[in-house]
């Protein structure tokens, strides 16, 4: 059978990106430049900074009873970026968790097409770090990983080369430019239980359904309820809907059954109230780990964004 054109033109595609990705591979010196930041007090402003090679210093400052987040930034982020502080904000107001940040800003401060070849050895750094710590203390089975978009790409890649099963990786809103196509994503055999959540699927998020788990607030698409409809491309107003994922995960680590969504096939059929006696799950942090299958919910469009059971029914 002979190819067809979409297919020849689709295998150059992927030829030309592959040798796209060898050319801007990362230098070591630059994945040395990757640091984490350990939260090891009860606000923002205290913290302890390593060197992802120096990651076992972290160790006696942490509270190894305890399960360890490590958050992972997106594209153009650092460690003091809003999405950062906000979901670390939400960490320490539980005041149960080791939290720690990573930071590869200098590696996703680069133009989009080298950040993207650069998440394979980020992921691949972060992994061996981790594999580090574990030998030190650090204890598998209460490790959490969450990364907002190109940062949950970068978990993908980290759950892929780990020389252990990560128990869970959270994506908010997966980033999708390029990943909807020929790269390798974050997908449900990253970890034991991978959860995502999309709010702007088809844009700057994934469109595709690779979690063990995918909640879809408000569809998953832009415009998300509170979100400009107008806006400059790559504005913050462009961005409100791809933020929202974080902004989602946030408010749920304090208020864990703010948004319940319910099982059903599609948008459509969510809305007109066909999947109302479907199973309903909680998303966010405390989405249980047997939870499979595709979510849908409604979201109030400020906070508090949570509308609990209320969510759930497609018809109201």
């Amino acid at each position: 059978m002979r190819p067809t054109c979409d297919l020849v033109i689709l295998i150059l595609f992927a030829d030309a990106l592959c040798h796209t990705w060898a050319l801007f591979s990362p230098n070591p010196e630059k994945l040395l430049s990757i640091y984490l930041r350990l939260y090891n007090g009860d606000t923002l402003d205290e913290f302890v900074d390593v060197y992802v090679e120096n990651a076992t210093m972290l160790l006696p400052k942490m509270q190894l009873s305890r399960k360890t987040a490590f958050y992972i930034h997106g594209y153009t982020e650092s460690v003091d970026s809003n999405s950062v502080k906000t979901i670390v904000g939400g960490y320490l107001k539980r005041q149960d968790h080791n939290i720690i940040a990573v930071d590869w800003s200098k590696l996703a401060a680069s133009p989009y097409i080298s950040a993207i070849s650069n998440s394979k050895d980020v992921g691949i750094t972060i992994a061996r770090a981790i594999q580090k710590m574990v030998e030190g203390g650090l204890s598998r089975e209460k490790i959490h990983v969450i990364g907002h978009s190109l940062g949950a790409q970068v978990a993908g890649f980290l759950g892929k080369n780990s020389n252990f099963p990560i128990p869970r990786i959270t994506g908010l809103d997966p980033a999708g430019p390029f990943y909807n196509l020929v790269i390798p994503h974050l997908e449900a055999g990253d970890a034991d239980f991978v959860d995502i959540i999309h709010t702007d699927a088809g844009i700057y998020g994934t469109r595709l359904v690779t979690g063990s788990v995918d909640f879809f607030p408000n569809g998953g698409v832009r415009v998300q309820p509170g979100c400009p409809a107008t806006f400059e491309i790559e504005s913050q107003e462009d961005f409100c809907s791809h933020h929202r994922s974080w902004v989602f995960y946030a408010e749920s680590l304090t208020d864990e059954d703010s948004f319940i969504g319910r099982n059903c096939s599609s948008y459509l059929r969510f809305t007109t109230g066909e999947c109302d006696n479907n199973d309903t799950a909680v998303m966010g942090y405390a989405t249980p780990p047997n939870t499979n299958g595709t979510f849908y919910l409604k979201t109030n469009s400020q906070s508090p964004y949570g509308r609990k059971l209320e969510g759930a029914e497609g018809s109201l």
